[in-house]
């Protein structure tokens, strides 16, 4: 049987999720959406990117309410959309952040570029490490909630980020020093109920790490250690 406490862990994820997508149509509104039906600045990668995404967040809005129904039956049939899904979407966000750079570099110097990769990668990298440990917990209900939550959060910098720079005039490091803050407290007071309940803390204490790395090197883009490393990247990879 669910708890009254689990059911209400699975419709407040739902719930978050919505929000989640609400914000990155909020933010994708003036750059991508508002373009329909030419889409002068997207690429087809760019249009591939953000329908895998987009199928990404649906699948994690439906797959806590189906538990929450009591279709687990049906949650593990859907759920297994979830290993060609996050595959591709790893794919597709390599592919973005190239084509991304190669563009960037005709109007801001290499320099900033190489900062901005800083976005790409971690974006890149924490999905594909959350995703990961999503599968490899497949059987342990409550580490693959928290790691598949975790991959949503992932969505609120790029969306959120746009929203602010486009509505209130934010810089770029502003709106996503910003988002950063944002991800770090919801992990961390997730983080912090689950010590409180006595509740396995550990997925959420992985997905706090890995997003503290990535908002400490936003931080240090310009600094001569993460400038020589994303060249060496760029070079490698790109």
């Amino acid at each position: 049987m669910i708890s009254l406490q689990a059911n209400n862990v699975y419709r407040l994820t739902a719930l978050f999720i919505i929000l989640i997508i609400i914000g990155v149509q909020w933010g994708f509104y003036q750059s991508y959406t508002s373009q329909f039906p030419t889409f002068a600045n997207a690429t087809t990668v760019i249009h591939i990117h953000g329908a895998l995404l987009m199928m990404w967040l649906s699948l994690l809005v439906v797959q806590p309410i189906l538990i929450y129904l009591k279709k687990a039956k049906l949650h593990r049939s859907i759920g297994k959309a979830a290993y060609v899904l996050g595959p591709l979407i790893i794919i597709s966000m390599f592919l973005v952040g190239k084509g991304s750079y190669w563009r960037g570099l005709e109007f801001v110097p290499e320099t900033d570029m190489l900062a901005v990769l800083v976005l790409d990668m971690r974006g890149l990298f924490s999905f594909a490490i959350f995703w990961a440990l999503a599968m490899a917990y497949r059987k342990t209900p409550s580490a693959h909630m928290r790691y598949m939550i975790a991959t949503g959060i992932l969505a609120i910098g790029p969306g959120v980020g746009r929203g602010l720079m486009a509505s209130f005039d934010f810089s770029l490091y502003a709106a996503l020093s910003i988002t950063d803050v944002i991800d770090l407290v919801i992990i961390g007071v997730l983080l912090g109920v689950d010590l409180v309940r006595k509740n396995d803390f550990k997925p959420y204490l992985v997905v706090f790490s890995v997003l503290l790395v990535g908002k400490v090197l936003w931080q240090i883009s310009y600094s001569d250690l993460w400038q020589n490393f994303a060249r060496s990247y760029v070079e490698l990879l790109y």
